[in-house]
């Protein structure tokens, strides 16, 4: 047998053993774990770990004035007006309970997260609850993911809780 058949039929032998490469993690699910993750940190207190979470210069869009937050400093500028709101309007304990992700996308580098939401807090004394939806887009950095933009979207009137 000519030697490049031969080269040929044992580096094919050799690639065809070889074990194939472990699979990648499902990114979309490593991103949607990461927002429920920091969610769960909001929900905390661990504002720290919030706003870490997000780009510095994220796109957030909320249902509170002024809407809509861009530009450096976006996050902190949002956690900002999101107290002045709760104080001006008698809400305190604010946390998101989320369920399992409508939307998951992922091509490995950017992300496209879907959750249902319910907003709950106290408002001058009453427990209340507000369906909603939050969307978020993120980014894969050296580090692990980085919100670049999120949405939150309430569905219906906050009412009070049963």
């Amino acid at each position: 047998m000519p030697k490049s058949i031969l080269a040929a039929t044992a580096a094919l032998s050799w690639f065809l053993a070889a074990p194939a490469p472990a699979q990648p993690a499902n990114t979309a699910d490593d991103a949607a774990k990461f927002v429920t993750t920091i969610i769960d940190k909001f929900n905390s207190g661990d504002v720290k770990a919030w706003l870490s979470a997000q780009d510095d210069n994220a796109i957030i869009v909320d249902e509170f004035a002024p809407h809509v937050w861009t530009g450096s400093g976006s996050p902190q500028k949002w956690l900002d007006d999101y107290m002045k709101d709760s104080q001006v309007n008698g809400v305190s304990g604010g946390r998101v309970d989320y369920g399992k992700p409508l939307q998951a996308r992922s091509n490995g580098t950017t992300a496209y997260i879907v959750l249902p939401t319910t907003y709950r807090f106290v408002q001058k004394g009453t427990k209340m609850a507000e369906p909603s939806s939050m969307t978020f887009v993120m980014k894969k950095e050296a580090a692990g993911w980085k919100i670049s933009s999120w949405t939150y979207s309430a569905t219906a009137a906050a009412a009070p809780e049963k």
